[in-house]
């Protein structure tokens, strides 16, 4: 009993508790200060999303609206001021000078679906069909440009840059397409038979099934310089392997 009594509980000294609860402190202000970081970072990407969407919006709309003024405008020089009947060249008039410079300045600020909408309605209203050759696309800014199954046929397109555009299946036939950019553009299974090839920039540009049959002028344009001519039916009429 005498010596139960002797004997004393441990201490725990009062610096070791203090330290104890400065580290627990330390160890919950950080969870704390990590969390907040967390959540904060989460918020600005969300607000930076957020913006994004805001923006990519803003310009869509603009985009959109940019082109139906566009419509609006040649269809109301077409109603009114006969575009079609217009002179397109030496000189040209005045309303074909408006045409072109209001096309070319459009299809720079389109995004490529936009601008085979635009394409669809030039080849509607036959502003670039081979026999009017109203409004020029020489140098038109129709890179990437979404003209799948798009019907074409008998088009005047010289000097367009069509590279990196999607033309799988589209219908070119009997286009006049000299000077044309085809470089890096997708036309698999696209109808080129007919069609005037001067001087065509077909670098990398896919050709896998295409019909080539009777294309013609071909001076200054490189088959080989193609990514790929598998089973295109070539100007003589031969498939390539």
């Amino acid at each position: 009993m005498e010596e139960n009594q002797g004997r004393r509980a441990p201490q725990i000294s009062p610096l070791w508790s203090w330290l104890q609860f400065l580290v627990l402190a330390m160890l919950l202000g950080g969870c704390i200060i990590w969390l907040n970081s967390q959540q904060s970072h989460l918020a600005l990407q969300l607000s930076q999303q957020q913006q994004a969407t805001a923006l990519q919006i803003a310009h869509d709309q603009q985009r959109e609206a940019l082109l139906m003024n566009y419509v609006d405008s040649i269809s109301d020089l077409l109603v009114h001021q006969k575009l079609l009947s217009a002179q397109p060249a030496n000189p040209p008039d005045l309303v074909v000078v408006v045409a072109e410079t209001r096309t070319q300045e459009v299809l720079k600020q389109l995004d490529p679906d936009r601008k085979a909408t635009l394409m669809r309605f030039l080849y509607a209203t036959k502003l670039i069909n081979n026999d009017h050759r109203i409004i020029s696309l020489l140098d038109a800014d129709l890179r990437n440009a979404h003209l799948r199954a798009t019907d074409l046929r008998d088009t005047f397109l010289v000097g367009a840059n069509l590279s990196g555009a999607d033309l799988r299946g589209a219908n070119l036939s009997y286009a006049t397409l000299s000077h044309v950019n085809l470089s890096g553009a997708n036309l698999v299974g696209a109808d080129l038979h007919g069609s005037d090839l001067h001087n065509v920039d077909l670098s990398r540009a896919d050709l896998s099934g295409a019909n080539l049959k009777d294309a013609f002028d071909l001076g200054g344009t490189n088959f080989t310089q193609a990514r790929s001519l598998s089973g295109a039916i070539m100007p003589d009429g031969t498939v390539h392997p």
